[in-house]
């Protein structure tokens, strides 16, 4: 439980990293908005999987391709809550904002069940 809890503060901390970056570009930058939440998201995926594995998970060693699991499992996690919003987006403020909640929380925990027992799982003792 614990780091499940610690796995959602690191998430949070990098999701408002994400969209108070995006927003400063767009708006104070005149950034293209689709083109800048790709570059600003695909940015974070490196600094937040050290604090996964570092505070999340509190591994100091991963198995050799746990950086792309992790980075795959970010886009599995994008993919999820895109698809919710082609959807199943109303334009109804709450409503949408339930279907996004849904969907990240169902992004969240994907994302901790494949941390938790592929990427950041201890690698197998040799032998």
């Amino acid at each position: 439980m614990a780091s499940f809890l610690r796995f959602l503060v690191v998430g949070g901390l990098f999701s408002l990293i994400f969209s108070a970056c995006s927003a400063a570009l767009i708006s104070l930058a005149g950034t293209p908005p689709v083109a800048t939440a790709v570059v600003v998201w695909l940015a974070c995926i490196p600094p937040a999987f050290y604090c996964q594995r570092r505070f999340a998970f509190g591994v100091e060693r991963t198995r050799r391709m746990a950086f792309p699991l992790y980075a795959a499992t970010q886009g599995a996690s994008l993919a999820l809550v895109s698809g919710a919003s082609a959807l199943f987006v109303t334009r109804e403020f709450w409503a949408d904002t339930g279907v996004y909640l849904l969907a990240s929380a169902a992004a969240a925990v994907m994302s901790f069940l494949i941390g938790r027992f592929v990427t950041f799982a201890p690698p197998a003792p040799a032998g």
